[in-house]
């Protein structure tokens, strides 16, 4: 059911893109090579529109980790293997920027006035292509059973999953791996005003977790099955979880951070001509038109429209987010996480 279901919504995914973006001028038929790690429901949908439209075919690896993948692309720096590597947020992507692994480029696009310059690197190393907020997801079911009783309250903050309730109930994301396990711990330092706060938080934090999950969308499955009562996850991947049927509830907490979904191309990968296409296409107005109706993410386009059933990017209370700093030591960060809390659960 789920298979056919999105076969459909892909389907229409084209069938509108190429209604909105037209089909371009052909090019000779070759080949991109992506590394993604982005969700593969998300990955065809890009990939069924490109191809049509540019005459050129897309080969992806897919792990929806980005921070293994960024790995991959760092090991194989000496003779690049991939073109393009798309997903995770601009935390994942600075680091081989910092590097020199990735090629600069500016995207017509991003000089267009309609993107706005917190989605666009100055130096063209990588390009804000999504957004979205970090969330708590719930299974409504399991909360009535098993924390309501011990008096646990229903999770409207990030403070809320420190009762003692929670204890080993919930699912959250191993920072080294996936980018949004590193943004939500930047958030709680930047919450909690200091770093040596921030990771008092976490210790504690680490109480009410049952499982680190190794990619971004590992733990919408494990409140679903019941493994673990609540969970961090992205709005885009629980939205499109909920109107797929699945019993979860989600909640944006105050002071939630965020993420920059980003695609960068890889320098010396094999076809950065038509890398650079992959990146002209997922900015134009059609692609992000369908990106937000159909991929559950806020585009990044002034003049592109969110889902109806979104809050506002305005409306929701950020955290006060030092991107700056959260690029600067995301390195620094992920090993003091790992000594302090990662190393006591081998």
């Amino acid at each position: 059911m789920r298979a056919s279901r999105t076969a459909a919504i892909v389907s229409v995914f084209v069938i509108c893109l190429l209604l909105i973006v037209g089909p371009g001028t052909a090019a000779p038929t070759n080949t991109i090579i992506v590394y993604s790690g982005m969700d593969e429901y998300t990955m065809n949908v890009l990939t069924k529109a490109f191809e049509p439209m540019t005459g050129m075919k897309v080969e992806s690896l897919i792990l929806a980790a980005a921070g293994t993948m960024a790995a991959r692309v760092r090991s194989e720096a000496s003779l690049p293997r991939a073109d393009i590597f798309v997903g995770g947020s601009v935390e994942i992507h600075e680091p081989l920027a910092r590097d020199g692994l990735l090629l600069p480029y500016h995207a017509p696009e991003e000089m267009s006035g309609k993107i706005p310059s917190e989605y666009i690197d100055p130096r063209g190393l990588w390009h804000g292509f999504y957004a979205g907020p970090l969330v708590i997801i719930v299974n409504r079911r399991l909360y009535e059973q098993e924390i309501k009783p011990r008096g646990g309250p229903y999770p409207q903050t990030w403070d809320d999953l420190l009762h003692p309730a929670y204890a080993g109930k919930v699912a959250a994301w191993n920072p080294a791996t996936v980018g949004g396990g590193y943004i939500f711990l930047a958030t709680q330092i930047f919450r909690q005003g200091s770093e040596d706060k921030g990771f008092e938080w976490l210790k504690r934090f680490d109480s009410s977790v049952r499982v680190y999950g190794a990619t971004g969308p590992s733990t919408i499955p494990l409140v679903v099955r019941g493994e673990a009562v609540v969970g961090v996850a992205w709005l885009d991947d629980s939205a499109e979880a909920k109107d797929n049927g699945q019993p979860l509830e989600y909640v944006i907490p105050p002071d939630t951070g965020g993420e920059i979904g980003s695609i960068s191309i890889v320098k010396g990968g094999p076809n950065s001509e038509g890398a650079k296409r992959f990146v002209d296409f997922v900015l134009q107005k059609g692609a992000q038109e369908v990106i937000a109706r159909f991929g559950f993410k806020y585009p990044v386009r002034s003049d592109v429209p969110i889902r109806s059933d979104f809050p506002t990017l305005s409306s929701l209370k950020f955290v006060k987010y030092d991107r700056p700093f959260a690029l600067q030591n995301r390195d620094r960060l992920t090993r003091k996480w790992e000594e302090l809390i990662g190393s006591q659960r081998r």
